[in-house]
């Protein structure tokens, strides 16, 4: 009967310690359950190294980041103690395995090609009520050797309609292939670097023209540019045929 009870115990151990994390923290009891395993992944088989982390914003906050995997959110939320939503292409969330999945972590669908309005309004929202909202500026993966591609300024926008500050985030090392799964069969060491809160509302004193949203833009990316160590980086706004 000793031997059971211990084992019923282990067995129930990380359901104690979700229960006791979700006391302390900003996620609830079934975003720890997948945050632990989540952790494991990110921290023993990426070797992942944070270096700041995002704690303590008394509001919402558009977060940016550079884009090199379909693991990249995975790293930015380790950064957080708040859930992070994030804007994913649509047809991945329309796969059926893990629909039911990305709509309870509430990933925003997003169509890759042109303005998608609906996800941008959603995207508003929920950055305006208090929450992180992880958006890539490039739109796309980065397969090159460049610090990144040209960028369109949506999250700018995003951020300033929702009165909440952008923060830039840098993921170094990167080493997968554009392959969906490949990250999750993969090792890695990659680096993590958390800048500071941009105040983007009062960079652009409330307005959202081409000309003031390219010009934050490019303050927003320069900052990544710092975090990375390369401080002479001009970034590049994205024109209409950004995708081909």
């Amino acid at each position: 009967m000793i031997a059971t009870f211990v084992l019923v115990l282990a067995c129930l151990s990380p359901l104690f310690m979700a229960a006791g994390y979700a006391r302390r923290s900003h996620l609830n009891f079934a975003q720890v359950l997948l945050w632990m395993p989540a952790a494991m992944i990110t921290l023993f088989q990426w070797n992942t190294r944070l270096h700041g982390r995002l704690n303590d914003l008394s509001t919402g906050a558009i977060l940016i980041s550079n884009h090199r995997s379909s693991a990249d959110g995975f790293f930015v939320q380790m950064a957080c103690d708040k859930p992070v939503g994030c804007l994913v292409a649509r047809e991945y969330i329309e796969i059926p395995v893990l629909r039911h999945l990305f709509r309870f972590l509430g990933m925003i669908p997003v169509g890759r090609q042109g303005v998608d309005t609906q996800a941008t309004k959603r995207a508003i929202r929920e950055a305006a009520s208090g929450r992180l909202v992880l958006m890539f500026p490039e739109g796309r993966l980065n397969t090159t050797s460049d610090l990144m591609q040209s960028c369109r300024p949506g999250a700018v926008m995003v951020a300033i309609r929702a009165g909440v500050p952008i923060v830039p985030f840098y993921l170094q090392d990167i080493t997968f292939t554009n392959a969906l799964l490949n990250p999750f069969v993969s090792r890695a060491r990659v680096q993590l670097y958390v800048g500071e809160p941009i105040d983007v509302v009062k960079l652009s004193h409330g307005k959202t023209d081409k000309q003031t949203l390219g010009e934050i833009l490019q303050i927003c990316l320069q900052e990544i540019a710092k975090l990375a160590g390369e401080v002479d980086w001009e970034p590049q706004v994205a024109g209409r045929n950004w995708n081909r």
